[in-house]
């Protein structure tokens, strides 16, 4: 078989999936959401925080996963919003992401009645990693100092009572990267502060051994994880419009490799492997 003809079955594949992907986007179906037992149990965890103490959202993600962490960090700060829930968005991991939960959080304030100052704030971007976040545990105003926008944290009536890592009732690690492991180690293993993990979906399988052993309190995987959490605040965000086309991919992709493999055996069984030219006698 030469490289054209077997260049032309990618096409098809390409042509299928841009089909199926792109009938869905046009047209609306309402997506029929199971929500798991991980993003209930996080869902919870946002709930049970007390007022006294505070919830830091961390946004560790860039532009490059908008599409997964995107809606995941809307759906936790609304919840935030709705419930009444003083936050923090902080970031260590990748210098965009507070920005972008900055304009997340701008968007929907006044749908709650909420303002920056009193109700939120944004720590911005930190740097120093995992000793950073370890004098940050001890001590936030005298680590982070001072807002985005540069106004010391003391000004800030949102940080009223807000001193170490024991006035923090919740950290919601919101990234595409292996971030956790730092949380667990120097946050939850040595003041048990509730972590909460939502990650691009190619990172949920290492979450859960995590989430088995009770380190952290919840996972929302992917995009999935976040249609699933905007079904528990009660709107139709963009993860729940989006289900059906991404569901549509992955069920011609289930269907191609099922064709794939038949193709293969009945090859195998005609004696001669597919792709491979019959040896020259």
């Amino acid at each position: 078989m030469d490289r054209g003809s077997q260049f032309w079955p990618r096409r098809i594949i390409w042509l299928a999936l841009a089909i199926a992907t792109a009938v869905f986007v046009v047209v609306k179906v309402k997506a029929v959401m199971y929500v798991s037992r991980p993003a209930i149990t996080l869902y919870d965890a946002v709930e049970a925080v007390p007022d006294d103490k505070i919830i830091v959202v961390c946004c560790d993600w860039e532009p490059g996963t908008q599409g997964e962490n995107g809606p995941q960090t809307v759906a936790l700060i609304r919840h935030c919003f709705k419930a009444g829930k003083r936050f923090a968005i902080f970031g260590w991991a990748y210098p965009p992401g507070p920005l972008l939960g900055q304009q997340i959080a701008e968007r929907y304030q006044g749908m709650y009645g909420r303002k920056y100052g009193r109700d939120w704030v944004n720590w911005g971007f930190n740097l120093g990693g995992a000793n950073m976040i370890r004098g940050w545990a001890k001590d936030i105003p005298g680590t982070i100092k001072q807002d985005m926008f540069h106004t010391p944290l003391h000004d800030l009536p949102v940080m009223d009572g807000i001193r170490t890592v024991r006035d923090v009732g919740l950290v919601l690690e919101i990234t595409p990267s292996s971030t956790l492991p730092t949380w667990v180690r120097f946050v939850y293993g040595i003041y048990r502060t509730p972590i909460g993990y939502a990650c691009t979906g190619v990172m949920a399988p290492e979450a859960f051994p995590y989430y088995d052993a009770r380190q952290i309190v919840g996972v929302l995987k992917g995009l999935a994880g976040a249609a699933e959490y905007e079904k528990l605040v009660g709107y139709e965000g963009d993860a729940l419009k989006r289900m059906p086309a991404q569901s549509a991919a992955h069920a011609v992709m289930i269907a191609l490799i099922v064709l794939g493999n038949v193709i293969y055996f009945r090859a195998r069984r005609g004696g001669q492997a597919p792709g491979r030219r019959p040896s020259a006698s």
